[in-house]
């Protein structure tokens, strides 16, 4: 079940990254596009980051589970993958995507 919850908590980060960016390339402030600012860049870089840490998790623990590892084993590790899952859903949560000016995605 912990498996379950935490791929299907993947997409969320994804499409408001996704959405994110297409904003930040959009956006001018200052005469430039929003991404071009360091620290919209930074941010943009920690969520991708954050998606990228987590889908290689839900990778991995997929596959031990396929592989066919008892659950006694594979139970610690899924419930790690279902605490990361929530941190990178409880990160990307408030606005859809940190600190893009108060914009709704």
């Amino acid at each position: 079940m912990r498996l379950l919850i935490s791929g299907g908590t993947c997409r969320f980060p994804r499409l408001c990254y996704s959405e994110a960016l297409k904003y930040s390339m959009r956006r001018k402030t200052f005469g430039k596009a929003l991404c071009e600012h360091q620290m919209i860049r930074w941010k943009l870089g920690e969520m991708l980051r954050q998606i990228e840490a987590l889908h290689d998790c839900n990778e991995r623990v997929a596959f031990q589970y396929k592989s066919g590892v008892p659950d006694s084993r594979l139970g610690t590790q899924a419930a790690l993958l279902k605490v990361m899952a929530s941190k990178t859903f409880e990160y990307f949560a408030p606005g859809g995507a940190p600190g893009f000016c108060g914009a709704s995605l």
